[in-house]
């Protein structure tokens, strides 16, 4: 069968092939290179793979047929009850009671090869649970993937995956913003509702908050997209959606260089409004921050650690001349 065929397979198509089995059962090693090759080149089709290795290892339980020895004693038996002159009830002859004690074990087996199968699917189906890890306000969160890839979330985001799914489709779901350590291996691809980024190993940054889609790349090279177009990043460079959703082209700027400096409690602003400082801001002490609209669009090139809220408020007011106040948790900037 040609490889191109294998597009159109479900995971029971998959489960019934002989190379697949192969692979599966028995470790065979070409066919392992085979699939784990032509997988890497159709990774749409890694959902219905997982599931058909399931069913494949699920089907290798079978009935043991009966011996000789317990054949020949059941036609021992059926003799001497038909030769003797006692008034007895024989359910069926002996040639079919023979016939059907052959029969009805593959009958059985394939109904439980069925029920497996269904009880499988179902399973795959309804227990297929995503993990999600989320950092609250005024938290980072450090989280480690099953092959070892390492994630820092920072406050107010959280990212999901499939667990179960994860030895044949690296696949992460951001809200917010967080930095990945990648470990080499199949392809990685990090979703948001802005956009996506794809690597095989590497270490970036995303953020993706509101309209906001900004990515930069620490090490190896990265392919960032969304509907508008793509742009490849390598060490040192950034790139992001403008106001029309475009990813510029990528380019080195030292404050944006530090994107990913919020690890160690710093966050830097080239050229920013202030609205987007302040939500930081929010995010990091847990407060809410008030001001007009006109105050809110105002841009700055600023920073601020994030382990004293006088320190970062007054450098995001500073550059112009705001004074704040608080009432309580409320800071009004004016």
């Amino acid at each position: 069968m040609k490889p191109e065929t294998f597009t159109s397979f479900s995971a029971l198509d998959f489960a019934q092939e002989p190379s697949f089995i192969r692979w599966v059962r028995a470790g065979d090693e070409q066919a392992a290179v085979f699939w784990q090759n032509w997988l890497n080149e159709h990774p749409e089709k890694a959902a219905e793979v997982a599931e058909a290795r399931i069913l494949a290892k699920a089907l290798t339980v079978k009935e043991e047929q009966p011996s000789t020895a317990s054949l020949d004693a059941l036609w021992s038996r059926i003799d001497l009850a038909t030769s003797s002159e006692a008034t007895v009830i024989q359910p069926v002859a002996a040639p079919e009671s023979i016939r059907e004690t052959r029969i009805i074990p593959l009958r059985r087996w394939l109904s439980y090869a069925a029920a497996a199968c269904v009880t499988l699917l179902l399973a795959f189906a309804l227990y297929n649970p995503t993990k999600t890890v989320s950092a609250g306000i005024a938290q980072h969160v450090t989280h480690q993937l099953p092959d070892g890839s390492t994630i820092a979330i920072n406050a107010a985001s959280s990212i999901s995956y499939h667990p179960w799914r994860w030895a044949v489709t690296r696949k992460i779901e951001l809200e917010g913003e967080a930095f990945f350590k990648v470990t080499k291996g199949r392809r990685f691809l990090v979703k948001a509702k802005q956009g996506q980024v794809e690597v095989l190993g590497t270490s970036f940054n995303v953020r993706a908050r509101g309209s906001s889609f900004v990515v930069s790349c620490e090490t190896g090279k990265v392919r960032v997209s969304n509907p508008k177009g793509e742009q490849i990043l390598t060490p040192g460079l950034i790139t992001k959606a403008n106001p029309a959703g475009v990813l510029v082209v990528p380019y080195t700027d030292f404050p944006e260089q530090h994107l990913s400096a919020w690890k160690e409690g710093k966050f830097y602003f080239n050229d920013t409004p202030l609205y987007e400082v302040f939500q930081e801001i929010q995010r990091q002490f847990e407060v809410q921050i008030q001001t007009t609209p006109e105050i809110a669009r105002v841009k700055v090139t600023t920073n601020f650690d994030g382990n004293n809220l006088d320190t970062a408020l007054y450098k995001a007011c500073w550059p112009s001349r705001l004074k704040t106040s608080k009432r309580g948790n409320l800071i009004i900037v004016k």
